[in-house]
């Protein structure tokens, strides 16, 4: 797990971890850069009172490094990872950890994954159409086709170390979505299995990577597509690595933003669209606090037509739906 600021999320993801039931696990948190004092110094408590867990700093470099660090630093036969604020069930790594066990062909599994929202509201649950009798080989007839076989979840994913060695690890060019190079990469390897269950829990934050960087996250897609079909070619995938290295955060992440008049706070589309989204899924399960959502995608982006719309036709779940329940949990994008 890796963690860039400080995140009031992360001790509820790290107590998930470490309470996962019949499986001997190691912990690597590698710390993206500073932390907050107060942060560290339970860290340290927790790593003095639990030897599974292991504490590594980093200067800020992004996910991807920091991935690549601990990955380095593994000493386990398996690996598998968790984004800050997410949940595992206490049987997933050894419901994950037997599939390989069973199958030594076997070099990649995920699993159903339910997504939320902030707060824990229920947005969705991304499952696989068709249950699988065993682990598949999951290369497409065509390599533009990409692969028969869906991740819902980078963190979802288990797989074996000695295959993650030989297909190189990830790979620094990819800042953003750093996990579909790697899965091409995994493919030719080894069979792919997908378990039938609910085995990680994901939460959607509005000023979160995937809520902010879905476009970047959707350009380094394609090129990881493009780099897996000029590998399946013969071919050098080194101009689109090339694409990809240039997909970086901006220089500066904080431009003077315009203010907007009569108080309305700071524009922000990207976190608008965000809010907005959630705002939707909460919306469509007969949520209330869809409205809460609502209201800062509005705030974010007053010019938001559909959120103003979706305002509008959330307005009888004021009357039908319990009372909003506290303000909408922040994580450090």
């Amino acid at each position: 797990m890796a963690v860039y600021g400080e995140q009031e999320a992360l001790f509820d993801s790290l107590d998930s971890i470490l309470g996962q039931q019949g499986v001997d696990l190691e912990c690597l948190l590698v710390a993206d850069g500073p932390q907050a004092p107060a942060t560290l110094v339970e860290l340290r408590q927790r790593a003095e009172a639990d030897p599974r867990l292991r504490l590594v700093s980093l200067p800020h470099g992004g996910l991807t490094q920091a991935l690549i660090r601990g990955c380095q630093l593994a000493r386990g036969e398996a690996l598998a990872r968790i984004d800050v604020g997410d949940r595992m069930e206490p049987e997933r790594l050894s419901r994950q950890w037997r599939v390989l066990q069973d199958h030594g062909d076997c070099v990649l599994v995920t699993s159903d994954v339910a997504v939320y929202g902030p707060a824990w509201e229920p947005l969705l649950t991304k499952q696989r159409g068709q249950p699988m009798a065993a682990p598949a080989w999951v290369n497409g007839p065509m390599p533009e086709w990409g692969l028969e076989f869906d991740i819902p979840h980078h963190g979802s994913v288990m797989m074996r170390r000695s295959a993650y060695l030989a297909a190189g690890g990830y790979r620094s060019a990819f800042y953003y979505g750093q996990d579909w190079d790697l899965w091409y990469r995994l493919a030719p390897l080894g069979t792919f299995f997908h378990c039938p269950q609910v085995l990680y829990s994901t939460r959607l934050f509005v000023g979160g990577i995937s809520s902010r960087r879905w476009r970047e996250q959707q350009q380094i897609a394609r090129l990881s597509l493009a780099c897996y079909g000029a590998r399946s070619r013969g071919e050098s995938e080194a101009p689109w690595l090339r694409d990809a290295a240039l997909i970086r955060p901006p220089m500066s992440q904080s431009k003077a933003p315009l203010r907007p008049w009569l108080g309305w706070g700071l524009f922000d589309q990207r976190a608008s669209e965000g809010a907005y989204f959630i705002g939707e899924c909460c919306r469509r399960r007969g949520n209330r606090r869809c409205i809460a959502y609502f209201l800062e995608a509005i705030r974010s982006a007053p010019w938001l037509a559909k959120a103003w719309l979706r305002l509008v036709q959330a307005g009888p779940l004021l009357v039908a739906s319990p009372p909003l329940a506290g303000p909408i949990p922040r994580l450090q994008p």
